[in-house]
């Protein structure tokens, strides 16, 4: 049997050990774009930031390939796969067949095609290769943008601000984490923006860029007011990376659609990670959920099923989770939907910048905020999976000595 992976995140990690705990003799061979072996694109603004080494990036080690018995080929991406010769085609031209194959492209950033969008000092914090070039142009840095207020994005600036360097955040909404926070919950955070010098501006972007010798310089706002900035960094609006896909061949909608054993439309195909579209467990159909635990989950069933132990995935629901200077923020499920016949449970000390909300439909949780603290996250994220009925222990939710056992 021959496995081909395409993508070495998460995802494609946690298959290979999945297959290699079922198929011993099997051949591997992982394929990515990217020349580097497994690296953590979530810790890369600590490395910017000078919180962790190079080599803190890296989340196996240097002989990981050969301990699990993977070929690798890194630095030569796939740029079709010829579903009618289970085959996949590379950037170099060379041809890798397969019997099974699992796409584990990740996501990739919505391009921002605004005028003087390719001038240099531009960047997406998406890659390495990014991260090294923004890296490069720190210390001729005195100002820098950054764009979007997503969990990437307030990282990325804490990092540069970390270095001395003048940083302003552009966020086009009201707050920031718009898409998994409450405004409440939400102003913690901001508070600890403002504490580290980084200025804030909610419902602005960019429209423009201005440059000179190809460099640019400054950016044009939807106010239009000018920024002027050595560097951009744009964090926001990542989407799957469907450009192996052809959609008459291999169904998709936001991303490839899979069912409980991480097949796509095609049965000796599989999907995972940021790029599938697979089973939510709180609206019953099927979503793409962006982070890497989910990541890691997805690619290690695939695995499995690849390799003939038929173990279907449970499903999964949203979960981010952020340290911002001190103050933990966890996100689970669906904490924006409030309809009638919710319950809403909030605590509040604003003094220790804990924020904790909890919404029940028909007496399950369905969404949790919990900012600034970590007691009680496991059993709540239990009983979101799991659909608990939670009446008895409803009002013991929040308490810091509580314990759930399920």
């Amino acid at each position: 049997m021959r496995y081909v992976i395409l993508g070495n995140g998460p995802a494609g990690v946690n298959a290979i050990e999945a297959i290699r705990k079922v198929d011993r003799e099997g051949e591997i061979i992982n394929i990515s774009v990217e020349p580097y072996r497994p690296y953590s694109k979530p810790v890369m603004p600590h490395y910017v930031g000078g919180f962790i080494p190079y080599e803190g990036m890296f989340f196996r080690p240097e002989d990981f390939y050969d301990r699990y018995d993977v070929t690798p080929i890194l630095g030569d991406g796939a740029v079709e796969i010829d579903i009618d010769r289970s085959m996949v085609i590379l950037q170099s031209g060379r041809r890798v067949p397969y019997d099974k194959l699992l796409i584990a492209t990740g996501g990739k950033p919505r391009e921002l095609k605004v005028p003087g969008h390719d001038l240099d000092g531009i960047y997406y914090m998406t890659n390495l290769d990014y991260t090294k070039k923004i890296m490069e142009k720190l210390p001729e840095t005195k100002k820098a943008l950054v764009l979007g207020g997503g969990p990437l994005g307030l990282k990325a600036s804490l990092s540069l601000s970390h270095h001395g360097i003048d940083v302003k955040i552009l966020i086009s909404s009201g707050q920031v984490m718009s898409q998994v926070l409450d405004p409440d919950s939400a102003k913690i955070l901001e508070k600890k923006l403002d504490e580290s010098k980084v200025e804030m501006r909610l419902r602005t972007w960019v429209i423009a860029f201005e440059g000179s010798g190809g460099r640019v310089k400054q950016a044009v706002l939807n106010t239009g007011e000018k920024l002027p900035c050595d560097l951009v960094v744009i964090a926001k609006g990542v989407q799957p990376n469907l450009d192996l896909i052809d959609p008459k061949k291999i169904r998709t909608n936001v991303g490839i659609i899979v069912n409980h054993y991480m097949q796509t439309s095609r049965p000796n195909i599989y999907a995972a990670g940021d790029v599938a579209e697979s089973y939510d467990i709180l609206t019953g159909g099927n979503n793409t959920v962006a982070v890497w635990p989910r990541a890691s989950e997805q690619g290690y069933y695939a695995g499995m099923n690849m390799a003939g132990f038929e173990k279907p995935y449970p499903g999964a629901h949203r979960m981010n989770s952020l340290d911002f200077e001190g103050v933990s923020c966890i996100v689970m499920g669906d904490v924006k939907t409030v309809k009638k016949g919710f319950v809403v449970i909030i605590q509040k000390d604003e003094k220790r910048n804990i924020y904790q909300r909890i919404i029940l439909e028909n007496g399950r949780i369905r969404g949790a905020a919990i900012i600034g603290r970590i007691v009680n996250v496991g059993g709540i994220n239990r009983f979101i999976r799991k659909a608990v009925e939670i009446g008895r222990v409803k009002d013991a939710l929040l308490e810091e000595k509580a314990t759930f056992i399920y």
